[in-house]
């Protein structure tokens, strides 16, 4: 009786088993006809695509190739329109794709077909390894280390090795239909960030800018006419990938605060700022691509002289400008490198210095490091210094040299003191910057010097 019984239940779990719907052989998913890419600092894009499905009733597998190679799996999101009954059941990414090494590394123990077309001969070999060369052993037993000549495989080997980076699905619908689908994911290997150009005008009192937008794609798959968006901002991110982040797939629609015909459209999303491409580009795999962003003429610049009055040095040349619309710009900046020109007396552009930004919100200053300015020079001695008891007194004498011929200049000496201090006597004005900063303005003629003198007192409490 027992051994019946078990024998009813193995026929009972095998006819379950052949009832069961199969899946049929995978199908290809049709071509994109939509694609939306959003890149935000830091190598991560958030990649959506449409794409039809020619659903049948029943369990299916589909197979989606040219998805990036550097896409995170977990952050994977199928949807189709509200009605089509569908379940996801089994996922694969497959991105071991075909190089030579990985051709012959199938064959090892395999007999190939060596053709040496020097020599003009032909013989069959057994490849052993393709570790740090090829080493193979001919019809008389003989080992050889890397033969001369060319491996000729047998047609068909690569049917199994990968072309390109390719998602496979297993999923069951309700019933048959063609329908778009929407795929959208994560994916390292796509990157931005933004180069200024600045032309400073003959007299440093204004100047002409230009942005630029590089793209770069190292993930392994070119993007065809996709919808480009950039996303400026330090997004915060975990170690590690957990789960389908549903709230970077959330794009609210925001105002348009600047736009140009083809190029790129800002707005403000979340905490950050969106630039919107106006028009589809085509960003290749293993290419760098740049785009305009911005253009703007007749800004307002100043330039500065800086000189540390605590711990001396060289005079550090500084071009400042305001981000505003009352000076022809206002579009918050991405973070990035700015590079600064000027024409010489021929009128050739020559490059002055560059200095890195961070992101600049509209109607913040701007202010550059360009270098160290060459005809000025400082000089900073500590004249005197004496304890009292619960503090100390200083004494500081300060020159600026300026050896430009016909050019008088303003230098900013900021100058750090701790602890609770207060100037008692200063031969030239000064103004309490912060907590720890006096900050004195010294005009100095053209060809000559000036020196300047302060006392001040920290008191310890």
């Amino acid at each position: 009786m027992k051994r019946s019984m078990a024998t009813l239940l193995l026929a009972c779990c095998m006819l379950a088993f052949c009832a069961a719907p199969r899946p049929a052989i995978a199908k290809e998913a049709g071509d994109v006809s939509e694609l939306y890419i959003t890149i935000y600092n830091g190598d991560l894009a958030l990649v959506k695509e449409k794409r039809s499905f020619n659903l049948a009733s029943g369990r299916q597998q589909f197979i989606l190739d040219n998805v990036s190679g550097r896409l995170n799996p977990s952050t994977v999101h199928l949807s189709f329109p509200e009605g089509v009954d569908f379940e996801l059941l089994e996922q694969n990414f497959d991105y071991d794709l075909v190089n030579m090494d990985k051709m012959l590394e199938k064959f090892i123990g395999r007999e190939l077909t060596l053709v040496d077309d020097y020599q003009k001969t032909e013989q069959r070999v057994t490849l052993l390894s393709t570790s740090g060369g090829r080493v193979v052993k001919d019809s008389r037993g003989q080992i050889l280390l890397n033969p001369p000549g060319r491996i000729v495989l047998p047609s068909g080997s690569a049917d199994e090795l990968l072309l390109r980076p390719t998602l496979s699905w297993d999923l069951w619908a309700g019933k048959a239909g063609t329908h778009t689908g929407e795929i959208s994911y994560l994916s390292g290997g796509l990157d931005w960030k933004a180069d200024y150009v600045v032309m400073l005008a003959a007299d440093d009192a204004s100047a002409d800018i230009e942005g630029w937008v590089t793209l770069t794609n190292n993930s392994g798959t070119t993007f065809e006419n996709a919808n480009l968006k950039l996303v400026a901002g330090d997004v915060n991110r975990a170690p590690e990938y957990d789960g389908y982040a549903d709230d970077m797939y959330m794009m609210a629609d925001a105002e348009m605060a600047q736009e140009a015909p083809g190029g790129f459209a800002e707005e403000s999303f979340f905490e950050y700022h969106l630039y919107d491409l106006q028009r589809p580009t085509t960003v290749r795999n293993n290419q760098q691509k740049q785009i305009g962003l911005l253009t703007a003429s007749s800004i307002s610049t100043k330039k500065l002289f800086v000189f540390d009055g605590r711990n001396g040095g060289d005079v550090s040349v500084k071009v400042q400008f305001e981000n505003s619309e009352e000076n022809n710009m206002g579009m918050p900046l991405p973070k990035g490198v700015v590079r600064v020109f000027k024409a010489d007396s021929r009128g050739q552009a020559q490059f002055v210095g560059e200095d890195r930004i961070d992101h600049t919100p509209r109607d913040e200053d701007v202010r550059l490091t360009i270098g160290n300015a060459f005809d000025i020079k400082g000089e900073t001695v500590r004249k005197d210094y004496k304890d009292i008891g619960r503090g100390y007194t200083e004494t500081w004498e300060i020159t600026l040299k300026n050896h430009k011929e016909s050019e008088d200049v303003t230098v900013t000496v900021p100058f750090n003191i701790w602890g609770d201090w207060s100037i008692f006597s200063s031969t030239t004005d000064y103004v309490k910057k912060d907590a720890n900063t006096a900050e004195f303005k010294v005009d100095v003629p053209a060809d000559g010097e000036t020196s300047f003198t302060f006392q001040y007192r920290v008191d310890w409490r």
